[in-house]
């Protein structure tokens, strides 16, 4: 963590917003534990609380419709492609994009509090062939929610790092 810190003291913003639009890719850095430490930044000076808000919300927002561009772009060919390889025949495709349609928008929401579900959730966002403006609403409110409320805990709590 402290290589981390020295790259945002050094770089600032830029660095938290290119961490957390990388973050959607599995960089081996939860974007839970960047938000909790920038929030921990915030709380020392190093950082201001308000705009780290606004640039982590742009960064994970930046990270998510990349990620959904991707799903809805090649994601339904390559499931249909190398889906048996994880267990996910045709049908079970059919079914995950029926879920999709019925519980998609608030999973959507929802998976940007459970580590490594907000991945899956924007690929398969865009794969099951979920609007981009009904994407958009609920990743909205599921990115200012979540990274309020990490922020919130490591600007609040002393934290480890």
């Amino acid at each position: 963590m402290y290589h981390f810190q020295e790259f945002v003291v050094h770089y600032g913003y830029f660095a938290v917003f290119f961490f957390l639009a990388l973050g959607i890719f599995g960089v081996p850095l939860p974007d839970e534990i960047v938000v909790a430490f920038i929030g921990h930044l915030s709380s020392t000076g190093a950082l201001n609380y308000q705009l780290s808000a606004i640039i982590t919300v742009l960064g994970v927002m930046t990270g998510t419709i990349f990620t959904y561009t991707i799903g809805r772009t090649v994601g339904k060919p390559l499931l249909m492609k190398y889906g048996k390889w994880i267990s996910l025949s045709p049908k079970r495709l059919q079914r995950v994009d029926n879920w999709f349609d019925k519980y998609g928008s608030w999973a959507v929401t929802l998976g940007y509090f459970v580590p490594g579900m907000r991945h899956l959730v924007c690929y398969l966002s865009g794969s099951s062939g979920m609007g981009i403006r009904r994407y958009l609403l609920f990743a909205a409110i599921g990115t200012f929610i979540s990274s309020i409320t990490f922020l919130s805990i490591g600007y609040l709590m002393k934290l480890p790092f």
